[in-house]
């Protein structure tokens, strides 16, 4: 207790850990000395006093007494940070391999290569590091640290993400949903914060959420709660299961399928300035010149845009139903269609539903994985630090 309150509101003076811990003035100093000595917390000078008397001692938390890692595996970008105990970003940086590319064991190799390299540029020994907190795409088994489900890792049954880190650091490693990371980060850090009740949307290359209910992450019985991009839109026909894969959300309103569909209709003649912006070659369409040609008033993007709020409004309203969410914070590379996407979405899933939902960006961005990677090692390390 003594700590967490250090930690959260320090520097403060001894008399005032004793006060709102409501804990005896012997009680604190002795466990203050304890906590000194273990170079958890430090003395950081004194406070001014109004009048005469001895001025008070104040303690501060050594967020330098150990570090954390957080590693997010999703899409092109592996990003990297490592941080200090106060969840600061120390140092990153990024490894960049292709969205086509499987992941083998020998880039998680090329992974871990670098963070022993930004760990060696700060001066932090390998023993500094507290824990190790990994966001992947795909369903992961806790307590094994083998993938369940993940279709960008080419030997998925042959990686123990858990087991090559621990080898590595010999510090304590948890692997989560990058999904369920971005939503933990958001609801700490960024846009949910102050919310009980909230719901994090990443609309990408493909579509994943995370629940935040009643202040807690909800991860399911088997730890896939959020794989929205298996829900079954319109009514498949029972007598073509080959073919239910194409009602997927993930198959109709990711990127993916709708820049699949922007070349489709330009092939089949359709005008767009988008054309311009790729030299009218289909290949170097990306979905930042679909943004700028919704940007430069483009009818066909603007078209497309509108139809993909409609879409995405029924998903979301049912969701909000479902769960009475008070937020809902989309992330992604979808945020790039600015305030045009995110108000109209606002405005049509608030009349489908009965009770208002606040509908926001996220404001974390691509950091969110990563915060919510230190959100989750801190909380662990703290748990942890009186165990021995």
């Amino acid at each position: 207790m003594i700590t967490d309150l250090v930690r959260k509101q320090g520097p403060i003076s001894r008399a005032d850990v004793a006060k709102i811990l409501k804990l005896s003035a012997p009680s604190v100093s002795s466990i203050t000395e304890h906590l000194l000595a273990m170079g958890i917390v430090e003395e950081v000078g004194t406070r001014d006093l109004v009048g005469s008397g001895r001025p008070p001692i104040m303690l501060s938390f050594n967020q330098h007494y150990g570090y954390i890692i957080a590693i997010d595996l999703a899409g092109d970008k592996i990003r990297l940070a490592v941080g200090d105990l106060q969840g600061n970003i120390i140092v990153e940086d990024e490894v960049m391999f292709s969205l086509r590319a499987n992941i083998t064991k020998d880039d998680f190799t090329t992974v871990m290569n670098r963070i022993k390299q930004l760990l060696q540029q700060q001066n932090i020994s390998n023993e500094k590091i507290q824990a190790v907190c990994v966001g992947t795409p795909g369903i992961i088994n806790k307590e094994t640290g083998f993938f369940q489900a993940a279709p960008r890792y080419k030997e998925w049954n042959k990686i123990n993400i858990r087991q090559l880190i621990k080898q590595e650091f010999q510090s304590d490693v948890i692997v989560m949903n990058d999904i369920n990371l971005s939503v933990i980060g958001e609801s700490r850090y960024g846009a949910g914060r102050g919310f009980s009740n909230l719901l994090g949307i990443n609309i990408d290359i493909g579509i994943g959420a995370g629940m935040i209910i009643q202040g807690q992450l909800y991860e399911g019985s088997r730890l896939a709660a959020g794989e929205v991009g298996y829900w079954i839109c319109d009514t498949p026909s029972i007598d073509e299961p080959e073919n239910f894969h194409k009602h997927y959300l993930d198959y109709r309103l990711s990127l993916h399928a709708l820049m699949g569909k922007v070349k489709q209709d330009l092939q089949n003649g359709q005008a767009s300035k988008i054309l311009d912006y790729c030299q009218h070659n289909l290949d170097k369409i990306t979905f930042e010149a679909f943004c700028k040609a919704v940007e430069d008033g483009d009818a066909y993007c603007i078209k497309m845009t509108k139809e993909l709020v409609q879409s995405l409004s029924v998903v979301l309203a049912n969701m909000s139903v479902l769960l009475d969410l008070e937020l809902i914070v989309i992330g992604g590379d979808i945020i790039k269609l600015g305030y045009s996407f995110v108000q109209p979405l606002r405005e049509l899933v608030n009349r489908m539903v009965p009770l208002t939902t606040t509908i926001v960006f996220s404001e974390l961005g691509e950091r969110s994985g990563i915060y919510g990677g230190f959100a989750v090692a801190l909380d662990h390390v703290m748990s942890q630090l009186f165990e021995e």
